[in-house]
């Protein structure tokens, strides 16, 4: 049993090997001195049926090719990885200056022939105390610290290096901070990073540790190591100089004074020190963007396109759907302003949701920005939103590109279940006032009577009587033009029963509060505050948004809380068709604010 599951594994893993891509990779320094050693190799992931070496003439080659192998089986979670790898080493030495390239090795695995990279080696001159000799000095067993030594400037520096010199406003330019050194270096302390005024910047993640290489400067050869990248993006015209940055570095140098052969013997002919390093002051010329700027230009420098969509082309009145404009591209991303769009007066349209996917790569920010608009509609009909219109300039045509999208058609049909489309007038006991209490009673005290043969027609009670009764019938009709007047007054009947209908919907709210159902309870305390300021301000429903109903709010007396909490609770309803489910806590919340608002509205309203 064990055999066959061996079997098994041997031929998954073979049949792995052979799907995977086979790879013939060369290395070697870039920088090497005159009469130095160094290594070539050259790696496989396969063992090859065939290698043939490039002819390798600029070098003297001391020794190889030296053959070794390397093999790896991981099994994680039932997941088989396997990596192999052979390489062929050679030992060769610079015998003089210039630049070389060693052409590509061969290798046949299976039946395919692969060829490596070439490598270019650039051999400058010997140095007295070279970065190589010193990095295989022995490690210092001495602890003693000084504070400085009489090192040469030149030995060890920091630089800041800019990609370019001179940049358009908003164009990205690459700063990297690095470290120079011809001695062996044991730590960094106290560093002051520039602030960069007068850029937007970021800065780029690399490895936490200083990774060195060779590097050939003035024709010397120096230790490399990158500290840190920024990617800087200047925000005014002007010649902009960058503060300095500064590092003090724990070395390793020569013992100063006599020494004797048991400090060389023992490795006691080196200490420490330290050195506080001050890199150069770099300016850069920043040049302002070319006037006048195009239709639709938000402050984007770089190279994008643009995107316009809609999650749904068909809907109700007073539902809301999301309009997405999305920007694509590489350059000042996260610079750019919101776009300017324009959409049909009846739209209702909250501030947008900004996403970003953005990364960083090959000197710049490259990636997407995406603003979500949500949108409702307060009237039905058929609504074209214009195209959005975006420019932005590109610095390597130094030149405005202006980009736009296709007209977005929406077709919106009439909300039958609004307020504001059908107004049924009913009208109760409590919507007419007592017409007679203005009016005297008549008087029931005893008096005097004359005697009956008097005759009562021609008496004074009579015509007392029969005036009060035509006033009465005069009031009255007074009365009652009035009272047909303010019924076919649909404004005025409107705004006395806005209460009424309100508590009507938020009774309604309450019982589906009860039972917990989010979706109809939100759209119903949103109709009751809604309906109730269109009814109450007399503003017409489709042209109703919560800027004039603030401002009207505002001109009727009512407070800033009020107008806050009244907007809060809109938005919250708007809100809630697209939020997930709301707690049960937070809609008492929402129906307790709804109904404490109502009655404060009306009876501010009312005194009025």
């Amino acid at each position: 049993m064990k055999r066959y599951l061996s079997g098994i594994l041997l031929l998954f893993i073979s049949g792995y090997l052979l799907s995977q891509e086979v790879t013939l990779q060369a290395y070697a320094p870039n920088l090497v001195e005159v009469g130095e050693q160094f290594s070539l190799s050259f790696t496989l992931n396969a063992k090859p049926s065939e290698f043939k070496a490039p002819s390798i003439v600029d070098f003297d080659i001391l020794a190889g090719p030296s053959t070794s192998s390397s093999t790896s089986i991981e099994v994680i979670n039932g997941k088989v990885t396997q990596s192999q790898s052979y390489t062929y080493t050679y030992i060769l030495v610079a015998n003089k200056e210039g630049k070389f390239t060693i052409e590509p090795a061969e290798a046949v695995v299976g039946k395919e022939r692969i060829r490596s990279n070439p490598i270019t080696v650039e051999v400058v001159k010997t140095s007295s105390g070279s970065a190589a000799s010193r990095a295989s000095q022995p490690a210092s067993r001495s602890v003693r610290e000084t504070q400085a030594d009489d090192l040469p400037g030149d030995e060890l520096f920091v630089t800041i290096e800019l990609t370019r010199k001179s940049a358009y406003v908003g164009e990205p330019i690459e700063a990297v901070i690095k470290i120079y050194t011809r001695v062996s270096i044991l730590a960094f302390e106290d560093a002051k990073f520039p602030a960069f005024d007068g850029f937007w910047s970021q800065e780029i993640k690399s490895s936490p540790n200083v990774n060195f290489e060779r590097a050939n400067v003035n024709g010397k050869i120096y230790n490399a190591g990158v500290i840190r990248r920024y990617l800087l993006f200047p925000q005014k015209a002007d010649k902009i100089e960058i503060d300095p940055f500064e590092l003090l570095v724990v070395y390793q140098g020569p013992r100063s004074g006599p020494r004797s052969i048991f400090d060389e013997f023992f490795g006691g002919g080196f200490e420490t020190y330290r050195k506080r390093l001050v890199s150069k002051p770099v300016s850069i010329n920043i040049k302002k963007l070319p006037l006048p700027e195009p239709q639709g230009y938000t402050g984007a420098v770089g190279n994008f396109k643009i995107d316009a969509s809609v999650d749904k082309n068909s809907l109700k009145a007073n539902d809301a759907f999301t309009y997405r404009f999305k920007i694509s591209g590489k350059g000042n991303l996260k610079l750019i302003g919101n776009p300017k769009l324009n959409f049909p007066s009846t739209f209702e349209v909250f501030d947008p949701k900004i996403s970003e996917n953005i990364s960083v790569d090959e000197g710049n920010t490259m990636g997407s920005k995406t603003y979500e608009y949500v949108c409702i509609p307060r009237a039905g009909g058929n609504f074209s939103i214009e195209p959005a219109v975006f420019s932005y300039f590109d610095p390597d045509k130094e030149s405005y590109i202006t980009l736009k999208t296709s007209t977005i058609s929406v077709a919106v049909s009439a909300d039958s279940s609004s307020t504001g489309n059908v107004m049924v007038a009913s009208f109760g006991k409590e919507d007419i006032k007592f017409i007679g209490k203005d009016i005297r009673f008549i008087k029931t005290s005893s008096s005097a009577f004359k005697s009956k043969s008097a005759f009562w027609v021609t008496s004074g009670y009579y015509q007392l009587l029969y005036i009060l009764l035509i006033a009465i019938f005069i009031t009255f009709s007074y009365l009652f033009r009035r009272y047909r007047q303010r019924m076919q007054d649909v404004a005025l009947v409107k705004t006395r029963r806005a209460s009424k209908v309100a508590q009507k919907r938020l009774k309604m709210a309450s019982q589906l509060l009860e039972q917990n159902n989010n979706a109809q309870f939100f759209e119903e305390i949103h109709k009751a505050i809604w309906g109730y300021v269109s009814d109450k301000l007399n503003i017409p429903l489709a042209s109703l948004s919560l800027d004039n109903a603030s401002e009207k709010l505002t001109q009727q007396g009512v407070d800033a809380d009020r107008i806050s909490t009244f907007r809060s609770i809109v938005e919250t309803c708007e809100y809630a068709r697209f939020a997930p489910m709301a707690e049960h806590s937070q809609m008492t919340d929402i129906y307790e604010k709804t109904f404490s608002l109502i009655e404060d509205l009306e009876d501010t309203l009312k005194r009025k």
